[in-house]
């Protein structure tokens, strides 16, 4: 489950979403333990990234997520 917070420059959330869904993946609203990846973009709220930490989730950047899909 990859959960997508920020502002995005390649592209949009709801572009960034539908390349996960269309590669199989699947998008969450909110960061919990379930949650595998979250995608950070720009002006991501600090409260995502810290529940992140302490889930020990790993936080990709949109560039790594999109080399991964190549």
């Amino acid at each position: 489950i990859f959960v997508v917070s920020g502002v995005f420059e390649s592209v949009s959330r709801n572009e960034l979403k539908k390349l996960i869904e269309d590669n199989g993946g699947k998008v969450g609203s909110s960061i919990s333990s379930k949650t595998n990846f979250l995608i950070a973009g720009d002006k991501m709220g600090p409260s995502k990234r810290q529940k992140a930490e302490n889930l020990q989730i790993p936080i990709i950047s949109e560039q790594a997520f999109l080399k991964r899909l190549k």
